[in-house]
């Protein structure tokens, strides 16, 4: 066969056989698959963009988190945040971490006012939060089929939520509660949908309560005795210092009292006394002495010091019975048993002989001793 006798359509093969001529063609087999390329590469521009907006959301919240140290107020602009930028109906902040209720949040009840427009703060049970999560850090999404297992933990408002996803927020195996995002939408948190950027979402919410937590108690013990919660022995010789370089500058007067505590009793040995006798008195001087006026510390193992600026010795005299009757007509109870305790009180004042600070508590110790030894002759 001549080529002029070519049926049109068609082409001949290296082999001689016949094939179409839209295969014939490598330039338009070319631009088709160029067409299918440049399609999926803008499929994959708008992804791409997609999720870089995304991040670029997730990277500015995450600054929120670390920028300080008093969670009340992170946690407010952190939610207002989360809310602003991907615009939930909802965004519920649960807690069930003790530690963080009593320090940080606790005026918040169940029925609390929102934050915020569809934000809200609450508490939850932690036998509850343990049942949900489980330890685990993975967020999980609610559909409506789902979603009534998280409904009844919702205000009022939020309960019109139709999906939802909840984000675990722990770290160093420690629960501090979880984040709900909801939706009226019940497309808008499929069961399908990735999760991995609100995983580390909460993670690191997580990490900044458990920091916020840390530094408040390093704060605390760092000033605290932590048995009775009393200024420790260093705050309150630090406060006399204070107070004495005060009283030297301005010629005020300025007194302190040591006091030492004896208590006995017939109970029970595994009854820790010591330590609950301590608590109880501490309490007591708390209520006697003026916060604003007086400051009161754990000076040793049954002592406590009282500085007191701007008393002399005559009214700090007329204060020291008082605090030993007090004490002595409020025993520690313990069950049907009651647990006497004697305070002996020695004092010392700033005069002109007075050099340093250590010179009051000299003195406060000498009278002290003087009164262990004539308890002891009697």
């Amino acid at each position: 066969m001549e080529q002029g006798d070519l049926t049109a359509g068609e082409g001949i093969c290296p082999e001689g056989r016949t094939e179409p001529a839209e295969l014939a063609d490598p330039v338009a087999q070319l631009l088709r698959e160029n067409e299918e390329l440049r399609r999926q590469l803008e499929e994959v521009v708008v992804t791409a963009a997609d999720n870089e907006k995304i991040w670029r959301h997730f990277a500015d919240i995450e600054r929120i988190l670390f920028r300080t140290r008093a969670l009340d107020r992170l946690v407010q602009e952190l939610l207002e945040e989360i809310r602003r930028r991907f615009q939930p109906d909802q965004v519920i902040l649960f807690l069930c971490h003790p530690e963080l209720l009593e320090w940080f949040f606790p005026d918040i009840c169940e029925t609390s006012e929102p934050i915020g427009e569809g934000t809200w703060i609450l508490p939850f049970p932690p036998e509850s939060a343990n049942e949900l999560w489980s330890g685990s850090t993975r967020p999980y999404l609610l559909s409506a089929e789902n979603i009534e297992r998280i409904r009844e933990y919702l205000p009022e408002a939020a309960s019109a939520a139709k999906s939802g996803v909840i984000v675990p927020l722990s770290v160093h195996q420690i629960l501090f509660g979880g984040l709900f995002l909801g939706s009226t939408d019940a497309d808008r948190y499929r069961p399908r949908d990735g999760t991995d950027l609100l995983e580390q979402l909460g993670v690191k919410i997580a990490l900044a309560m458990d920091n916020c937590l840390t530094y408040e108690r390093v704060k605390y013990f760092s000033i605290r005795d932590p048995l009775t919660g009393l200024l420790n022995f260093f705050q309150i010789f630090t406060v006399l210092e204070r107070e004495f370089r005060k009283a030297r500058r301005t010629a005020a007067p300025l007194s302190i009292l040591v006091i030492d505590l004896n208590f006995v009793h017939e109970m029970q040995e595994d009854f820790d006394s010591g330590s609950k006798v301590l608590k109880h008195a501490a309490e007591v001087f708390r209520e006697i002495l003026p916060e604003k006026e007086s400051y009161l510390g754990r000076y040793g193992s049954d002592e406590f010091l009282v500085v007191l600026p701007n008393v002399p010795e005559e009214e700090a005299r007329e204060v020291m019975p008082f605090l030993s009757r007090t004490i002595r007509k409020t025993p520690f109870k313990q069950g049907n048993a009651a647990i006497l305790i004697q305070a002996l009180i020695g004092a010392g004042t700033l005069d002109e002989k007075t050099q340093r600070p250590q010179d009051l508590l000299d003195a406060a110790y000498g009278e002290l001793y003087r009164l262990k030894v004539g308890q002891s002759k009697d």
